[in-house]
């Protein structure tokens, strides 16, 4: 199974620079495989990016909604077939990596969360969101080739935008928001598609243009240009302002992140410093909050302003340990407590900030934690890849999805998330910059047989 993503990834170091072309044999393998592994592949792509609970009726109170049994079953029986999968000797010794760091990070979540007011509940949590992060380590060893990748990944999001597409069409009630809607009624005639929310569907479309221009090099060019129009089209239509805006952004950066190293640590750390003072700082300074306004920009971010200092308050009260995972927001003490009648923050079902709930699920230090593993690690990957010349249309998927969402996450609270495509697809991008990095190192320290042809 494991030869699968080596081969389709990269050529060995003898093929050629930046290995971009796949080896005949590596079509062979491909055109052969496993009709097992690929049923796999498009069913875990189908529960994340699907899920299991499409075409969401919003005029529902969603509190009121509770997942029927046969789904959690079905989503526990889906994660046990990629556990036996992801055991099998080549895999195991490949996935979930940094594995001293991941468990560093799952075992503080674990400590805070047995630490929490509701520790069952925080501890259940934590293991929903360990069984996703494996999940996606598993995710990439399971096509054969890169041109099976390519077919299988495009054609599943091809589907995903074409179900949008149908919704629109013959279910309007259930794929575009209406004046009925229970939250969010003054979003009525944005498109959200299968999607609960127009901002979740305007992340996906921005992550399907990213897929398509993938596919413009490793599969059809036909097919990548009309997924990325059809994409952008639809993006447009959710009115989903910050996706619209960062998908040309986050383009134009990829590129130069290629050509100009130098700039990578300052535009990571410092792009996302800078766009959570912009963002979170603003709510809690009050001369930066001045000169923001005197700018015409909505200091209050569409109401999220409130929920940050919140937030930031909370975190100042545990900031070792933090609330436990997932054990804040929605709590019946913050929802009935006094605040609710001085505050509408305190029903907030989250941060909008990924950033500032990694601090209050674990406290600072999983914040730094989640920092080191979502900013650092990547980075140190991308190095080893500069070093291999490994720069190929699938290396700058990863960092295009990477990029989006790293940013995306000044505002949207998308770490660790249990279910959905957002975060899934970003873990997917962060793991395939890790297999690409260790890949090129073993082959050109003519690493053991054992995986020197698996990967060739």
């Amino acid at each position: 199974m494991l030869a699968g993503f080596g081969g389709f990834c990269y050529d060995s170091p003898a093929e050629g620079r930046g290995g971009e072309r796949m080896t005949r044999d590596t079509d062979e393998v491909a055109s052969s495989g496993n009709f097992g592994t690929r049923l796999l592949f498009c069913c875990v792509g189908c529960f994340y990016w699907i899920t299991l609970t499409p075409f969401v009726d919003t005029s529902v109170n969603p509190a009121l909604a509770k997942p029927a049994l046969w789904s959690q079953l079905l989503a526990y029986m889906l994660f046990l077939i990629v556990v036996v999968y992801a055991m099998t000797p080549r895999v195991r010794s490949v996935i979930f990596q940094p594995r001293l760091l991941l468990a560093v990070v799952f075992g503080w979540l674990f400590l805070t969360a047995a630490l929490s007011v509701d520790p069952l509940g925080a501890v259940r949590r934590v293991l929903i969101a360990l069984t996703v992060c494996i999940s996606a380590s598993a995710f990439l060893m399971l096509p054969k080739g890169e041109s099976q990748f390519a077919r299988l990944a495009g054609g599943g999001v091809i589907l995903i935008v074409g179900l949008c597409y149908f919704g629109v069409l013959f279910l309007p009630r259930l794929a575009v928001h209406q004046l009925t809607d229970f939250l969010e009624p003054q979003h009525a005639g944005r498109w959200k598609g299968i999607y609960v929310q127009k901002n979740e569907t305007g992340v996906v479309m921005a992550l399907s243009c990213f897929v398509g221009i993938y596919l413009m090099s490793a599969w059809s060019r036909v097919a990548g240009l009309l997924l990325i129009v059809a994409s952008c089209f639809f993006l447009l239509r959710t009115g989903a302002k910050t996706s619209t805006a960062m998908l040309p952004g986050i383009f134009l950066l990829s590129i130069f992140f290629e050509r100009w190293r130098w700039i990578r640590i300052p535009v990571v750390f410092g792009g996302v410093g800078l766009l959570n003072l912009a963002t979170v700082g603003v709510s809690t300074i009050a001369p930066l909050r001045e000169i923001v306004a005197a700018t015409g920009i909505d200091t209050t971010y569409t109401a999220r302003a409130d929920i940050w200092r919140l937030a930031l308050d909370a975190i100042a009260q545990h900031p070792i340990t933090g609330y436990g995972f997932g054990s804040f927001w929605g709590a019946e003490s913050l929802v009935n407590s006094d605040m609710r009648t001085l505050n509408w923050a305190v029903r907030a079902v989250d941060a909008h900030n990924a950033y500032v709930d990694a601090a209050m699920n674990a406290g600072i230090p999983g914040l730094i934690l989640m920092v080191i593993w979502v900013l650092a690690t990547p980075l140190k990957n991308l190095s080893a890849i500069d070093a291999a010349e490994n720069f190929t249309p699938l290396t700058r998927l990863f960092l295009r999805i990477w990029l989006f969402s790293i940013f995306l996450a000044c505002l949207e609270s998308i770490f660790l998330a249990r279910s959905g495509p957002i975060w899934f697809t970003m873990m997917v991008a962060m793991f395939g910059l890790g297999y690409q990095a260790r890949y090129r190192i073993r082959a050109s320290r003519k690493a053991e047989p054992a995986y020197g042809p698996a990967y060739a």
